[in-house]
């Protein structure tokens, strides 16, 4: 079945109007007025194609969790690859690092938080016997604590406009955890 034009322009302006907005401020911030002004349909035109700017971003979030769902199960628990191929699809595709940035959904931030604790687990506990020692409340910890210098260093890396390869950010993260 062939697409649209019109329709697929409109949702590409859509899309990168959100990109650039949640550069400047949190996608609760974001107003539907906001987005179709900078997008530079009318909102008829945004109500065509999504109920609210909810609507909207409920559709990449679903294909950014079904991706990281799909990157962590095919890499199976390997760190360094399951974090390049991670890195590599958010380097191609703007839409999904802008949701992961400091602006966008917190719904996001969580499920990549808690795929990142239980990749840590199957990587970093049962390849270092230092980690042997610290019983289960200390895996807790340790993953919580990892888990979110990836993040964090996640974020800075988009805040930064991903200036490091991904082959790069992913040595260095290697490097800091090892």
């Amino acid at each position: 079945m062939a697409t649209d034009p019109r329709k697929d322009r409109t949702k590409s302006s859509l899309r990168d109007a959100m990109i650039t907005l949640l550069q400047k401020k949190t996608f609760d911030q974001i107003s539907t007025t906001e987005l179709v002004k900078t997008a530079g349909v009318s909102r008829s035109g945004f109500y065509t194609h999504y109920q609210d700017k909810y609507d909207m971003i409920e559709a990449y979030q679903r294909m950014l969790f079904n991706t990281i769902q799909y990157v962590f199960e095919k890499n199976n628990g390997n760190l360094r690859e399951t974090l390049l191929e991670t890195y590599q699809f958010l380097n191609k595709n703007e839409i999904y690092a802008a949701l992961l940035s400091e602006n966008g959904s917190k719904e996001i931030h969580q499920f990549i938080l808690q795929k990142l604790k239980d990749l840590l687990e199957l990587s970093i506990f049962p390849q270092n016997p230092r980690y042997h020692e610290v019983g289960k409340l200390g895996k807790v910890y340790a993953t919580t604590y990892f888990a979110n210098a990836i993040f964090g260093v996640t974020q800075a890396w988009i805040r930064r406009n991903k200036k490091e390869t991904p082959a790069q950010i992913t040595e260095l993260l290697i490097n800091l955890i090892n």
